[in-house]
């Protein structure tokens, strides 16, 4: 029910077709990270990342799609394949501990939507997996795509164990946005996209949809509802032009130490559109921090306080997208700080915090093969 399609938006992202500008902040320091390095390479457009607490790292691989069958999306063949992985990193040993799960993507492989968000469960593994099109082309890509657009548990050896929620039946029963102003009126109202999940408060989880503009909370049998929806954002416009909306697109989700649940929001890839919500379940979510831009995922550090990723921080000329972005909120004071890392953020999907503060990256999130996992030391 977006409006705003996150893959179609990285795929613009990419194409350099976004303006965006520097993300704000109040007056802090930069802290100048000396080491960082590459975790891993090779990977088929990473996304969300999850440490587990013995220090092993997941990247969820969104893959490259397939042959098919296929559906046209805005005049483009989206192809379905089984190329999506889970990748993991556990001391010395890497590799993918999964392949084969369902994947969809354009014929460049630059629009691909996968596996977004994983962790481990049991003696498996909870996957996300990103969607985009409706129940009618999910049906039309084949049995085999059943799992696109929903949360589902996978066995360490491959075995489907079922799904947990389905986003896109979901989004198609309810859309929870149609109350909403619509920023692009010519789009459908009913689209789904998940992008990140987190353990909700009482059990089940919390599933952030991208394309629904809402956080879907799911109780672990089946059930869904929606926990939250996120208004568009409305841009004032400069030197005379009228004020903009920019849909919210909820990306990252993550509980602060408060035990409050902080979502970040992309703000439709306008400058300064993204925002941080504060949400105590039960209650209506509050606007946290605001003038952000590009804002793709959010995690908690070891002090508490919040760190946000940008896909991008600002708009370059020649059609080229400047690199992305590390700022660290202070959850008490809300001052933002950025962190200036030793290597270029270029098109990063993912974070997450390791156990000693070292952050981890999915970096070179479009296309295929060009993946990396960075681990940044500050």
């Amino acid at each position: 029910m977006s409006r705003s399609r996150k893959s179609s938006a990285m795929a613009c992202l990419a194409a350099g077709g976004l303006t965006a500008a520097l993300l704000p902040g109040q007056p802090g320091h930069a802290h100048t990270v000396q080491r960082s390095e590459v975790v891993a390479q090779g990977l088929n457009s990473p996304r969300g990342i999850t440490v587990l607490d013995d220090g092993t790292v997941l990247v969820a691989e969104s893959g490259t799609g397939g042959r098919g069958p296929c559906y046209l999306q805005r005049q483009k063949r989206v192809c379905f394949g089984n190329t999506g992985s889970i990748y993991r990193v556990r001391g010395h040993q890497k590799g993918r501990v999964l392949r084969g799960l369902p994947s969809i993507s354009d014929a460049a492989g630059q629009e691909a939507s996968g596996p977004v968000d994983v962790t481990a469960s049991g003696d498996g593994y909870l996957i996300l997996n990103g969607g985009g099109p409706g129940l009618l082309q999910r049906a039309a890509l084949g049995p085999a795509a059943r799992r696109v657009g929903t949360l589902y548990r996978v066995g360490r050896g491959g075995h489907d164990r079922g799904v947990i929620a389905d986003l896109l039946a979901h989004e198609e029963r309810l859309d929870p946005d149609w109350v909403t102003p619509r920023a692009h009126p010519d789009e459908p109202t009913v689209h789904s996209n998940p992008w990140r999940f987190t353990s909700a408060p009482r059990g089940g989880w919390l599933v952030t949809d991208s394309g629904g503009n809402d956080l879907v909370r799911a109780d672990g049998h089946g059930r869904t509802f929606t926990e939250a929806i996120f208004p568009p954002n409305v841009v004032p416009g400069g030197a005379g032009q009228p004020a903009r909306l920019a849909d919210s697109v909820p990306t990252g989700v993550v509980r602060g130490r408060d035990g409050a649940y902080y979502v970040a929001d992309l703000g439709g890839l306008l400058p300064r559109a993204a925002r941080i919500w504060r949400i105590v379940p039960g209650h209506r979510p509050q606007v946290f921090a605001s003038g952000l831009t590009a804002l793709v995922d959010i995690a908690v550090d070891r002090r508490g306080d919040l760190i946000v990723l940008s896909l991008t921080s600002r708009f370059e000329p020649g059609g080229t997208s400047a690199p992305g972005a590390l700022h660290r909120i202070d959850l008490r004071t809300r001052a933002r700080t950025p962190i200036a890392a030793d290597v270029r953020l270029t098109m990063p999907t993912g974070l997450a915090v390791g156990r000693r503060g070292e952050l981890y990256v999915s970096n070179n999130g479009v296309g295929n093969g060009a993946g990396q996992l960075l681990r940044i030391r500050p």
